[in-house]
């Protein structure tokens, strides 16, 4: 019996106490016994994984340091599970044994030897069911990446570590398969599916579960991939993580020469371009709804070996996002278009932009935090921790998909000339909330240069309500920031040394602190641009605002401070 099922280990895992009713259920010996069944000898096929692995990483493995989710624990043993004082989200992402691949990568013997220590030592100490470790979350991206891994893994003798390896892959996918029947909830069950179809193609017995569980599959990836390309959680790196699963599977299709299914292929050529729709000009992924940035060159490499050649759209109206492309400047918007399904957790970022200019970002969102429910995962979900309008510490709510009344309220429309583009942009997310209606006005020029915007606020509530509200412009912490002595402009500074320019028809705006959360658990201190509004009664202001790129010399010297007209002049025209 392991440790977390009845105690009786010395060993105490420092995660959080939980006895549920499927705890007490799941860790008894008699479901435990019936988890068991025959092992096989060896597995029927072999799995590819298509993401690279990186042997630097496997490196700082071997020598017991286990980073996960922006927190590391250093072990002086072969036992990293149970490193104290790490946070829940860090035990999780180790028991998925997505590191594993990190090994492979090195692919020498003394890699191999680590590895499978490892897992033997997780098999002593988790192969019977454990909270957490054996949850719907964590089970089934394990099983996907031990199978991918298998023939790295696996010995080429029957010895004891491939009887070890075999019988726990066997009894985990027993426990995956009821666990699907018992979940009620079955929004997103690619992850899910996929472990289950993987497993009944490796083992011997379960070949005519092969055919019912790929069904199972695509019916999934049908339910989650909306018609527009984009992924039902309008989160870009779930979206990428997908088709990253669907292009291994198209693969072990190719590899076993077997006809790929033309759903698969289907799904592959609707989720590739809305990649391209998401990535700015590093390669990277604009950061909406709990994205974090892709490991360096994953995005560009699954692009090209997915064989997938679709153009970015301009626009997905079910996800609801907007693209605009001119010169080297990318602006990606999110609308709420197609409203937001109330089981899903999304950020309230309606309304804001992500803006970078060749393969510098300049506007971004604040990221994301692997603990949606710690206060950190709060903030980071919250309307001020992106680039819109914010009212007090109020969020904007989506409309719900199935509201005509509020979908009504989302009037989008682009348009171009001359290669200069247009939009404009009617946000309903604070009308039910505090009745402020506000509308944005976007212009990116040509060139790319010059991004201009104007923002219009009004009250729809009594007339003697004074409300306040603050256009938020989160920068990103690679670019340095001065103000100039009047206050009204700022002079933004990259770090291939060029310049922007930001006005506002405002005498005055705040640069106050912020924080940029792009990796899984990391805070890196960065800065905001505050333009601060107030409307009396059922008045209405318009802000405006506008990036421009200065030249060298401009960039340089920042001469001659602008007088406020001039600033407003500069953001109006």
């Amino acid at each position: 019996m392991n440790n977390m099922a009845a105690g009786f280990n010395a060993k105490t895992l420092p995660l959080p106490s939980r006895r549920s009713l499927s705890d007490r259920l799941f860790s008894a010996p008699l479901y435990q016994a019936s988890l068991r069944s025959r092992t096989p000898r060896k597995l029927r096929s072999t799995h590819v994984d298509v993401l690279p692995g990186r042997g630097e990483k496997a490196d700082s493995l071997f020598q017991g340091h286990f980073e996960f989710a922006g927190f590391g624990a250093h072990v002086s043993n072969a036992e990293p599970w149970f490193a104290p004082n790490m946070p829940l989200h860090w035990h999780q992402e180790l028991h998925r044994f997505s590191w594993i691949r990190d090994f492979a990568a090195n692919d020498t013997d003394a890699a191999k030897r680590h590895a499978r220590t490892l897992l033997i030592s997780w098999v002593k100490n988790f192969g019977q069911y454990t909270p957490y470790v054996w949850d719907k979350d964590v089970l089934p991206r394990r099983l996907i990446n031990w199978i991918r891994q298998a023939t790295f893994l696996m010995t080429s003798n029957d010895g004891d570590f491939n009887y070890q390896f075999l019988k726990t892959l066997r009894e985990q996918f027993k426990h995956l398969a009821r666990l699907r029947r018992l979940t009620r909830d079955k929004t997103d069950m690619v992850e899910v599916d996929l472990a289950l179809y993987l497993c009944a193609c490796v083992f011997p017995d379960t070949k005519d579960q092969q055919k019912s569980s790929l069904r199972h599959l695509l019916e999934d990836i049908d339910l989650v991939i909306l018609a527009d390309g984009c992924h039902l959680s309008r989160n870009p790196s779930k979206h990428l993580d997908l088709l990253a699963d669907l292009v291994a599977l198209k693969h072990d299709f190719m590899n076993l020469q077997q006809e790929v299914p033309q759903g698969l292929m289907g799904a592959i050529d609707r989720l590739a371009p809305v990649v391209r729709f998401f990535q700015h000009g590093d390669g990277s992924l604009a950061l909406f709804n709990g994205a974090t940035l892709p490991e360096k060159g994953d995005c560009d490499h699954l692009l090209a070996i997915s064989d997938a050649a679709g153009r970015p759209p301009h626009r997905c109206p079910l996800g609801g996002f907007e693209r605009l492309k001119a010169g080297r400047s990318l602006l990606i918007l999110e609308t709420g278009e197609g409203g937001r399904p109330k089981n899903i957790p999304y950020h309230a970022g309606i309304g804001s932009f992500e803006f970078s200019f060749g393969q510098e970002k300049l506007i971004v969102n604040c990221g994301s935090h692997p603990d949606s429910k710690s206060a950190w995962g709060k903030a980071l979900m919250s309307t001020a921790a992106h680039s819109t309008l914010s009212i007090r510490d109020l969020n904007a709510q989506f409309p719900a998909p199935d509201d005509a009344e509020q979908l009504a309220e989302l009037n989008i429309s682009t348009h171009e000339e001359g290669g200069s583009l247009w939009l404009d942009f009617d946000n309903p997310g604070f009308l039910q909330a505090a009745k402020v209606r506000h509308s944005r006005k976007l212009f990116l020029e040509s060139s790319g240069i010059s991004l201009r915007g104007e923002d219009t606020v009004s009250f729809e509530g009594p007339a003697d309500r004074i409300t306040e509200f603050e256009l938020r412009f989160h920068l990103h912490p690679d670019l340095s920031v001065s103000k100039n002595m009047n206050g009204n402009k700022l002079l933004i500074r990259t770090q291939n040394g060029s310049g922007w320019q930001f006005l506002s028809s405002l005498s005055e705006m705040s640069l106050e602190e912020s924080v940029y959360c792009g990796q899984a658990g990391e805070l890196r201190k960065s800065q905001q641009i505050v333009l601060n509004g107030k409307i009396h009664g059922q008045e209405t202001l318009a802000l405006k605002w506008a990036f421009a790129l200065l030249g060298e010399s401009e960039a340089e010297t920042d001469t001659a401070p602008a007088s406020e007209a001039e600033a407003t002049a500069a953001a109006t025209d």
